[in-house]
């Protein structure tokens, strides 16, 4: 009965041999290596494992552990065009050098981890370990042979832990974003594994042949977007899988959270084709949106940012600063958690603000004129070829009473008289190519009749005086009184103002013809301007003066006569 138990539990052993052997294959041949860590070598005709390590790997004595990793049973029996996963560790490769394709602004480097910071210009080689960064209004490109690339945006800090060729054609490219903005464009990669990992304080992006945007804030939160293709995104031991299209938020020590739809972009409402002046934009809502990034940008791409801004979706923004041009103008969503969705098409901005509106010198503003015929006056500008100017009896310009396309210097009068009403002036300048700028903002000002010009009585002379008299223009008017001995009254003898229609003056000793005019001035101050000349004679007679004029004198004369 003993032998009998011996036997059965013998048998029972050798059956339950295969599987432990199985169990401990198994074990064996799981090493825990995440697909990012390994590269796929593609077996060529006459290869053995052995041959492989020794070709690719830094020590041929390697293969039994690749052997395990790939679960092969027999190592001497691999085929031609069979795969098989290698650690990135153990590959012997080459320092993969990016180059400088992009600069704005100012960036700079510690090349190779060691050294002073230096500036960056197109061209220039940038090794591995080295750190980069990027000050405000700037930005940099680094390009690698493939054609894979990643832009700092402004305030950026990022480190090239590794950047490693393999052979026969393995590209690797590992990266840390400590601060700021990175987009990122990689090309699509040979075999399976991802071959770029974005490193953050609070996760690791892992990607092939996709574009998506990694940020990091002042807090380390980790904001990754994913603009085409596939990205893997890992912290805390857990990991999601984001498609294009869709984000993910990852706070220091804690795992990502759920995939998130991007929002798309909003429009520029009422944009138009120049600008002449500062433009003021406004844009369409984006459901769930809690604001806008907006950029002004030179190129097409979004590479050179001149002007950026995030905004409320209600808000108004100005763009101010740029000089004339065409632009471009980019814009993305951000939602309540901080995600930016995919940027927009890129809408043309052209902008002409010169030749810039004159600045009016007179009328002032709100000024009240006297008279039908204002005259108008502005500064030159120095590239206006002439002006356009308008008079209207609105402030919109609906009613215009005068145009005038073809002004030339900088005054002007209407060659008629305007009502007496409130009116609008604005003037802009036009260049030599025809171009028309904005208006200037229009000015009001108020016309109002002069006093009127009053009539001059004929001059009364008497022996001892002179008696000039107008009529009467009622109250609130003074009179002013001009006699000269010449029509344009540069030899004045009398110049008075008097609150009266009429003056009494002596009559002038000597004899010959003397000019009168009058003008009417209103309680401003204002006149209408004066009458027409009207003249009177003083005539020649005896000098009586000579002999004291009296009759004894006479007298005197005529006895001594006699």
């Amino acid at each position: 009965m003993k032998k009998i138990q011996i036997v059965l539990i013998g048998f029972l052993l050798i059956l339950s041999l295969p599987l432990l052997c199985e169990a401990q294959t198994k074990v064996k041949a799981s090493p825990k290596y995440a697909a990012s860590d390994l590269i796929q070598i593609t077996v060529a005709k006459g290869d053995y494992l052995v041959n492989v390590c020794k070709q690719y790997l830094d020590s041929e004595k390697r293969w039994p552990e690749i052997a395990r990793i790939n679960r092969l049973k027999d190592a001497n029996r691999i085929k031609p065009g069979m795969r098989i996963a290698v650690p990135i560790a153990y590959m012997q490769g080459t320092p993969l050098e990016g180059k400088v394709t992009f600069v704005q602004g100012n960036a700079t480097a510690q090349l190779g981890s060691q050294g002073p910071w230096v500036s960056l210009k197109p061209g220039d080689s940038v090794p591995p370990k080295s750190n980069l960064k990027t000050e405000a209004e700037s930005a940099l490109e680094i390009t690698f042979e493939d054609g894979s690339s990643f832009l700092l945006r402004a305030e950026t800090r990022m480190g090239i832990l590794q950047a490693q060729k393999y052979p026969p054609f393995h590209l690797v490219r590992d990266l840390y974003l400590g601060a700021g903005r990175v987009l990122t464009t990689v090309r699509t990669a040979t075999g399976e594994a991802p071959r770029f990992k974005v490193r953050t304080p609070a996760a690791i992006a892992s990607v092939r042949g996709t574009e998506f945007r990694v940020a990091v804030d002042e807090s380390q939160k980790t904001y990754a977007e994913v603009l085409k293709h596939l990205v893997t995104v890992a912290a805390a031991d857990r990991r999601v899988d984001l498609s294009s299209g869709e984000g993910t938020v990852v706070t220091k020590g804690e795992p990502p959270l759920p995939p998130r739809k991007l929002l798309p972009p909003p429009a520029p409402v009422g944009l138009q084709a120049i600008f002449n002046t500062a433009p003021a934009l406004r844009f369409s809502a984006v459901e769930g949106a809690s604001a806008y990034r907006i950029m002004a940008v030179k190129d097409r791409e979004g590479k050179h940012v001149l002007k950026e801004k995030i905004v409320k979706p209600d808000d108004t923004l100005n763009i101010t600063g740029l000089p004339d041009g065409a632009y471009h103008l980019l814009t993305q969503s951000i939602d309540a958690i901080g995600l930016e969705g995919p940027p927009s098409e890129a809408y043309p901005l052209v902008i002409r603000v010169n030749p810039i509106p004159p600045m009016t010198q007179t009328p002032q503003d709100g000024a009240k004129l006297k008279g039908a015929v204002p005259e108008f006056q502005w500064l030159a500008v120095s590239d206006a070829d002439r002006y356009h100017m308008q008079i209207a009896e609105d402030r919109d310009f609906r009613t215009v009473v005068l145009d005038r396309a073809e002004v030339k210097g900088s005054t002007f009068r209407p060659d008629g008289p305007l009502p007496y009403k409130p009116h609008f002036f604005r003037i802009r300048s036009v260049a030599r190519d025809n171009y028309q700028g904005a208006w200037s903002d229009p000015l009001s000002f108020f016309l109002f009749p002069l006093p009127p010009v009053p009539s001059v009585d004929q001059p009364a002379v008497s022996k001892e005086e002179i008696r000039l008299k107008s009529r009467n223009l009622g109250e609130g008017f003074r009179y002013h009184f001009q006699i000269a001995r010449d029509r344009q009254f540069q030899q004045l003898l009398v110049d008075t103002k008097t609150e009266k229609p009429e003056i009494t003056i002596k009559r002038p000793k000597e004899a010959g013809t003397y000019h009168v005019r009058i003008g009417a001035i209103d309680r401003d101050g204002d006149t209408g301007g004066f009458s027409a000349p009207q003249s009177f004679e003083v005539p020649k007679g005896f000098p009586y003066e000579w002999l004291g004029g009296s009759l004894e004198a006479l007298l005197l004369i005529w006895l001594l006569v006699l």
